[in-house]
C-alpha cells in the first residue's frame, strides 16, 4: 500500500489510481482477484481507463483439484459528447489462461482479443450510469497442440449494463 500511496503522490492530479483486491473463501474454494486501475482525464472531454488484472482460483474437491490463473490488461479512451453522454472504443487483452489439475494436467486455454465500442449515459449524478457496449472477441489458441476447432473462434455480444456506486 505504501508504494501505491507514493505512486498516486506521483501522478497529475487529474490522474487516479486505484487498486482492488477481492477475495472469496469457502470450503473446497477460494478466489482472489487483483485489479489495479488507472484513470487519466486530458481536458474536459477526454479521458483514458486502463486496468490490469490478475486472478487466480483454487477448488479442492477431494482427488479432484485444480487451480487456474489469469491475467490481463484494458485500454478504453473516452470522449465526453456533453454532461450526460460519453462514447468509448476499448480493447481488452486476455492472456492465455492457466489451469491446472491433479490429475497433472497443464492446460492452457486461448488467449483473447477483445475490442468494444462502447457508450454511457450518466443518470441523476455521476454515480449512476446506464452502458450500452458492443463487443468482439477473438478468442485464439497459441499451442499448435491445441485443436480449439481450428484454433480460434469469434464472441460477439451486446452488452447493456446499469451502475450505480455509492
Amino acid at each position: 500500500m505504501q508504494t501505491l500511496n507514493w505512486l498516486k503522490q506521483s501522478l497529475p492530479q487529474s490522474a487516479d489510481l486505484e487498486f482492488n483486491k477481492k477475495s472469496i473463501k469457502f470450503d473446497g474454494c477460494h478466489q482472489r482477484d487483483y485489479q489495479l486501475t488507472f484513470h487519466q482525464e486530458f481536458g474536459e472531454d477526454i479521458y483514458v481507463d486502463t486496468q490490469i488484472g490478475y486472478v487466480k482460483g483454487e477448488l479442492s474437491w477431494g482427488a479432484h483439484n485444480q487451480k487456474t490463473t489469469t491475467r490481463q490488461w484494458a485500454i478504453l479512451p473516452r470522449y465526453r459528447v456533453n454532461h450526460q453522454i460519453s462514447l468509448g472504443l476499448g480493447y481488452v487483452k486476455q492472456m492465455d489462461t492457466n489451469l491446472e489439475t491433479s490429475q497433472g494436467a497443464d492446460i492452457q486455454l486461448p488467449a483473447s482479443d477483445q475490442w468494444l465500442l462502447s457508450s454511457r449515459f450518466t443518470l441523476d449524478s455521476d454515480h449512476q450510469y446506464v452502458e450500452v457496449a458492443l463487443s468482439k472477441a477473438l478468442w485464439q489458441a497459441n499451442d499448435a497442440a491445441q485443436t480449439w476447432l481450428g484454433q480460434g473462434r469469434t464472441d460477439k455480444q451486446i452488452n447493456i449494463v446499469y451502475v450505480a456506486n455509492f
